[in-house]
């Protein structure tokens, strides 16, 4: 089975991330940037329901990160989440996996 791995980093910890992936023998990722706020910093907020307030909020206490996502078959997907759990042993981090059941995949029509 194929796995979408997505480790959700702080951007100082990037390169890593990359060079871990890169070490594992992975050959394709994507990067998706983001600002986000962890549990811990956003307890306590109680937001207006406009969208002013949120965006406000979000530009005031987020912090830059990124998610960093890969399509892996099953059994290299625990090497690499301990590889990383080593490397940002002292850094917040998630790691999510999600079991694909299929890829499609359309290379659209070429004009030659």
């Amino acid at each position: 089975m194929k796995v979408h791995l997505r480790v959700f980093v702080e951007i100082e910890n990037l390169g890593k991330v990359m060079n871990s992936l890169t070490k594992s023998g992975v050959t394709g990722f994507y990067i998706v940037e983001y600002r986000g706020i962890s549990p811990q910093e956003w307890q306590g907020f109680n937001i207006k329901e406009d969208p002013e307030s949120a965006i406000s909020i979000i530009k005031d206490y987020a912090r830059d990160a990124v998610q960093v996502c890969s399509v892996l078959d099953e059994e290299k997907v625990q090497p690499i989440i301990d590889e990383i759990g080593l490397i940002l042993k002292d850094e917040k981090y998630t790691i999510v996996e999600i079991p694909i059941r299929r890829i499609i995949v359309n290379k659209g029509a070429k004009d030659i």
